[in-house]
């Protein structure tokens, strides 16, 4: 018997959230080792999402943004290839990514203070679509396409940024948890 996808989510969410941040990085997604401290103003119990991304012809960016600010690029012509999401305070994070020539990718979940990553590195795939979902809180994105511009917030417990079938890259993104 098939589940709809909203019953698997949530499932998926209620576990990750019972995992302990420590050691359960192996269990869904990439551990960059991105660990980053609370942004300015912010303290340990706050709910924030922090984003880095890896844009075409750049590899990784250095700077990775926990308070809204955009990563990737606009006016460059450049892909977003992968992102990195860290959530905290939001009891767990799902997200995936529609990537071009390849598709949806499958759901990616992971709890708080642990790295999440979608898209594909070393491979030239273009971002086109993401996907975004949390249980406990809402997330507010924003997607730069080529050809069009940006797209103006989404926001909800889960959002969709970005196009399928329309071969447009996601080049820049804003996030706010």
């Amino acid at each position: 018997m098939r589940r709809p996808l909203a019953q698997v989510l949530t499932a998926a969410l209620l576990f990750v959230g019972s995992l302990s941040a420590t050691g359960a990085a192996g269990a869904a997604g990439a551990d960059s080792g991105i660990r980053p401290a609370p942004p300015v103003g912010q303290g340990l119990n706050s709910r924030y999402l922090c984003v880095q991304a890896h844009v075409a012809g750049i590899g990784w960016q250095a700077d990775k943004t926990c308070t809204g600010t955009m990563v990737g690029t606009t006016g460059e012509g450049r892909a977003i290839e992968a992102l990195r999401f860290v959530p905290f305070g939001m009891s767990g994070l799902c997200a995936r990514a529609h990537v071009a020539t390849v598709g949806w990718q499958p759901w990616v979940c992971v709890p708080d203070n642990v790295t999440l990553e979608v898209g594909t590195t070393g491979q030239s795939l273009a971002i086109e679509a993401l996907e975004v979902q949390t249980q406990s809180a809402s997330v507010v994105l924003n997607a730069h396409l080529s050809g069009y511009g940006w797209q103006g917030q989404r926001a909800g417990a889960r959002v969709l940024v970005g196009t399928t079938g329309e071969s447009r890259a996601i080049e820049a993104l804003t996030a706010i948890g």
